[in-house]
């Protein structure tokens, strides 16, 4: 991942494969564009946990799946990927999926769904989130084109521990504040800081094993295609979200979210194909 072999046939005296270890060669571009992309990922993280804190999951999933539309807008001015007609009635059909995702509350005003969104706090974190995401895969696409060879794991190596490194303060100082707010008599359960990282561990253990394995496929993905195409076809995440918020949570509103979620993902199939 961070060395390449670099061949070479020689000729004299006898014809022999000589083969060596080489470095990737970067430029400015690529150090820049790895660390827009860190910054911007640090931001849409936190901003998305907050949504998910203040909002429902079946909600804020669907509105992450949002930054195609920032990540084609935005490939186009600085990867010169130029969208089509297709691509930008996809891009409409996806912010009518957004609009589905609160239709329950159109029968009191045609706008009623999106001033519902725009009232709720971890609705706008959720597109904001999806905006910086939308602009930090432009970032990686960026820095892949600029080291020699072109290296999509190599980028997702850097790209990730840039990430957890800005996180990491952040992370400490909840945990913190986690343990000095506990309440002596919380059960197991409701204990946060380590003490709720303890009592959730295998859940915990197996949401860091997907997260650290997805990345490496993605990066993989958007090395070989059009960042924007590419960035499109992860959304379908959020039709799988919805339906395991409903199991495992509890979240209503199923019907309605599903058929906004899938608008969505019609959407971004129209913007892949």
């Amino acid at each position: 991942m961070l060395l390449y072999t670099q061949c070479s046939l020689q000729d004299f005296p006898h014809t022999a494969l000589s083969c060596t270890l080489s470095l990737p060669q970067i430029d400015p571009v690529f150090v820049a564009a790895l660390l827009g992309a860190a910054a911007f990922n640090w931001g849409a993280t936190l901003l998305s946990t907050h949504a998910l804190d203040r909002a429902d999951a079946s909600l804020v999933t669907p509105l992450l799946t949002f930054n195609p539309a920032f990540t084609v807008l935005v490939a186009w001015i600085v990867l010169g990927e130029t969208p089509g007609l297709r691509e930008g009635l996809g891009i409409v059909v996806i912010l009518l999926g957004v609009y589905l995702l609160e239709v329950q509350d159109a029968r009191t005003g045609l706008l009623a769904p999106l001033v519902i969104l725009g009232n709720r706090s971890g609705a706008v974190m959720a597109i904001l989130a999806s905006g910086l995401w939308g602009t930090t895969t432009v970032l990686e696409k960026l820095a892949i084109e600029h080291v020699m060879p072109p290296n999509g794991p190599l980028v997702a190596l850097i790209s990730t521990a840039l990430t957890v490194l800005l996180l990491t303060p952040n992370a400490i100082f909840a945990l913190s504040r986690s343990s000095r707010t506990a309440s002596p008599g919380e059960t197991l359960g409701q204990k946060k800081g380590i003490g709720g990282l303890r009592a959730q561990l295998r859940t915990f253990l197996v949401a860091v094993t997907i997260a650290g394995i997805a990345p490496l496929f993605g990066f993989t993905a958007i090395a070989l295609g059009f960042v924007g195409y590419v960035t499109a076809l992860f959304k379908l995440s959020a039709v799988f979200t919805i339906v395991w918020a409903w199991m495992l949570l509890g979240e209503g509103h199923l019907r309605e979210r599903m058929l906004g979620a899938s608008v969505m993902v019609l959407g971004g199939a129209l913007v892949a194909t």
